[in-house]
């Protein structure tokens, strides 16, 4: 019954692995819990804040569910909060776990305030802008790791923005059961291994039996045949019956002497056991009768066996043994990782040393300890199912909160207000912009991008264009060399920028400006580089650089008072602040024009007058501690001829002045726009980095 019962065991464990197997893979659950928002008043706008991300909980993606067409535009999180402003809106948070076994669902509040916003879709807050319908699932993806950043969602900033927003959250795995199964499965297989090994024995000890029965037949049929033959006693001679008959006697001993040396094959070879019963040489008869007078002494245990097993034969004459090793059902270890092998065979004991089993059975308290060994092999193979799910060590928990201390502790110096994308995205518009207005020399399109001292050289230059065609704009570069943007979230914002167009031989600087949240930067300042001057080469996200007063002495001078001083010393190259001022190309050739004009008119008067426009300067405190200062003058040319002298106009001049020629006093006012580089230390000097003048009115003075 071992095998049967083996082969039903082996096939129960496999179908208990299988669906162990099979709750762990295809038929896990495919139901995956979600968190879902509440439903609150509509709003025009949506804030979706990054605390809804958790990528240490695998949440990094979530879906927006609306109806018809909106825009969801990404920006650091403060950028976000002060475009929102005063508006009504719906802020979107974190998970919340449910209590007493509720759902877990996504912070969700409504913020009263203002019905109706302007279209945020055009804002430079914006680091990108997406533009889709229906339901989308987003990818969360911050360019950096500078600041916090937020999604807004919106439709025109009148129609009710989405507010529908599910997240998948993380769900622990039941191995529990499957796990459970396949640890059976794989006890229930070793047991049908143990069983079917069992079961072999047993038939080899059913066989042996077989034969130890049939040459008991054989010798009693022996010793009757020696009985009746024997009746010559001479020494050395006997009949062949007589050597048969103890041939057989001596195959019997030697049957039983050769059990714990023999091999099974040879012990109860049949072939073997006729060939030495027929053998008539009389060698196996030399001295056996003394074998055969103790053979059937054996314990009364053997022969009280022997006698209920053959009750037809005498139990004098049976030379067969209960004491095989193969009868008692011993198992070796089984030997299922070589590295195991020691362990198991110094845990087997000694067959020579074991007590008999109650029937007289040696070996009984090994069987037992064989079972014990599987059992114990089968839980070992638990653990590699188990490990997986096992929770991290301590010293790896300590360590990763150590990490994400340090990460926390890291200390921000700061980070530009823009990114570089941004940048570039403000000054191919305001280039674009710029361009058409150039184009059609119409001021009026220059308003959605260029305004302050910018818009007004512009309007100058259309207008001065019509006197004179030679009188061009200069095109507004987008290749960005440099750039100092400022790091605060106060507004305004400012940033200045070395660009280059590609049919200019030198740089120009722009001076770009945002107001308010809810404007656009505006070009305020535009003005070329004088030639061999430098910029500090400074990267658009480099953080550090800050708006500072134009009146305080943030640097080795206050902005307002380098420019003042710097104005007067381009009028009069004797005045002393030339001492702080990096000579240069441009202000050599202006110090040299008026000079020559000076004696050339020996009959006119000239005086130079640079007064700062206050309202358009610009102070900004770079990292290294030097300021920019940007500024704007109405330089005015002050001509006064002697009696009986004249002054000549030409050009732009004299239809301004509507006559060619006048001897009366006359001004000439040109608007004028400077960029100093002021210096931290004292070992430096001032760096004019750009001018630009042009004609704005003359006046007769009558």
């Amino acid at each position: 019954m071992r095998f049967p019962a083996s082969i039903i065991t082996f096939i129960l464990g496999l179908l208990l692995a299988g669906i162990g197997v099979g709750l762990l893979t295809v038929w896990a659950s495919d139901v995956v819990p979600t968190a879902q928002t509440r439903e609150v008043d509509e709003a025009p706008l949506t804030v979706i804040s990054d605390d809804l991300i958790d990528e240490e909980a695998q949440r990094e993606e979530f879906t927006i569910s609306a109806e018809g067409e909106y825009t969801l535009a990404l920006a650091r999180t403060q950028d976000i909060e002060a475009w929102v402003g005063d508006a009504a809106h719906v802020t979107i948070g974190g998970v919340q776990e449910g209590q007493d076994d509720a759902e877990d669902t996504i912070e969700t509040q409504f913020v009263e305030g203002e019905a109706t916003v302007p279209d945020p879709a055009d804002s430079d807050l914006w680091v990108a802008s997406e533009t889709t319908e229906g339901d989308l699932r987003y990818a969360w993806s911050a360019p950096d790791d500078s600041g916090d950043w937020s999604l807004l969602m919106f439709r025109d900033g009148e129609q009710p923005a989405p507010t529908s927003v599910s997240v998948e959250l993380e769900e622990e795995p039941d191995y529990l059961l499957g796990t459970v199964l396949i640890v059976l499965g794989a006890l229930l297989v070793l047991l049908a291994l143990f069983l079917f090994l069992r079961s072999r024995k047993s038939a080899e000890a059913t066989r042996g039996e077989k034969l130890n029965r049939r040459q008991d037949r054989e010798r009693a049929a022996g010793g009757s045949g020696l009985g009746s033959a024997t009746t010559v006693g001479t020494a050395g001679t006997a009949s062949s019956g007589t050597a048969q008959g103890i041939a057989g006697v001596a195959l019997g001993t030697a049957t039983v002497s050769t059990n714990d040396t023999a091999d099974d094959d040879t012990a109860h070879d049949d072939t073997a056991h006729d060939d030495t019963a027929h053998d008539d040489t009389g060698t196996a008869a030399t001295s056996t009768e003394d074998e055969m007078t103790h053979q059937p002494h054996r314990g009364d245990a053997d022969r009280t066996d022997r006698t209920e097993a053959h009750p037809q034969v005498p139990a004098e004459g049976r030379r067969g043994s209960s004491e095989d090793p193969d009868a008692t059902g011993i198992i070796e270890p089984i030997d299922s990782d070589p590295a195991d092998a020691e362990t198991l065979d110094s845990d087997k004991p000694d067959t020579e040393n074991l007590e008999d089993g109650p029937d007289g059975t040696e070996g009984r308290t090994w069987r037992s300890r064989s079972v014990a060994t599987a059992a114990a092999l089968s839980l070992a193979l638990s653990p590699a199912v188990l490990v997986s799910e096992a929770e991290p060590t301590p010293g790896e928990s300590e360590q990763t909160e150590d990490v994400e201390a340090e990460e926390v502790e890291t200390d921000d110096d700061g980070y530009s207000v823009l990114l570089e994308s941004q940048l570039q995205g403000i000054i191919d518009d305001i280039a674009e912009h710029t361009a058409a207005a150039d184009e059609a020399f119409d001021a009026e399109l220059l308003a959605p991008r260029v305004s302050g001292n910018a818009e007004t050289v512009r309007e100058l230059t259309y207008r001065n264009h019509e006197i004179d065609e030679d009188v061009m704009p200069d095109a507004i570069g987008t290749e960005i060399l440099s750039a100092a943007v400022t790091s605060g979230s106060d507004f305004p914002r400012q940033a200045v920028v070395i660009t280059q167009d590609a049919e200019a031989e030198i740089p120009q600087v722009l001076v770009i400006e945002q107001a308010s949240p809810r404007e656009n930067y505006k070009l305020i300042q535009s003005v070329l580089m004088v030639p061999g001057t430098e910029f500090p080469a400074i990267s658009a996200e480099d953080g550090g650089v800050e708006a500072v007063d134009p009146t305080e002495e943030e640097a080795l001078f206050a902005a307002n008072h380098a420019m003042e001083r710097t104005a007067v010393f381009l009028n009069n190259s004797e005045y002393y602040f030339g001492m702080h001022v990096e000579e240069n190309a441009y202000i050599e050739d202006l110090q040299a024009y008026q000079d020559e004009l000076r004696e050339s008119a020996e009959d006119l008067e000239i005086s130079y007058t640079r007064p700062l426009i206050g309202e358009g300067s610009t102070a900004m405190r770079l990292p290294d501690g030097s300021v920019l200062a940007v500024g704007s003058f109405d330089s005015t040319t002050q001509l006064r001829p002697e009696e009986g002298a004249s002054i000549n106009f030409s050009g732009v001049s004299a239809e301004l002045a509507e006559t060619e020629s006048t001897t009366a006093d006359a001004d000439i006012i040109n608007r004028e726009s400077m960029i100093l580089h002021i210096p931290a230390e004292n070992d430096e000097k001032v760096v004019v980095l750009g001018v630009h003048d042009i004609v704005n009115e003359v006046n007769i003075l009558d």
